[in-house]
């Protein structure tokens, strides 16, 4: 049997997200939903962290979420903002 790589350092989708911290990203996860915002970070134990803008309605302040990388199915990226 091959070798089975567990972590985000072999995975290609998080290699690529990690170049573009301070990029706005819309992240589509495995169940569905859409998460848009900045990114913040992708740490060493493969979490990934966006700032969520706030929303006027329903009112919702700026928010930090956290998703394991391993959660995501694609995401894209504004490359002109």
């Amino acid at each position: 049997m091959g070798v089975r790589h567990s972590d985000c350092k072999h995975d290609c989708l998080c290699k690529i997200l990690k170049k573009y911290k301070g990029f706005e990203v819309t992240i589509k996860t495995k169940s569905g939903d859409i998460i848009m915002g900045e990114l913040e970070k992708v740490t060493k134990d493969c979490c990934v962290k966006i700032i969520e803008p706030e929303m006027m309605t329903p009112f919702i302040s700026e928010q930090l979420t956290v998703i394991r990388y391993k959660d995501i199915e694609s995401f894209s990226v504004d490359l002109l903002g």
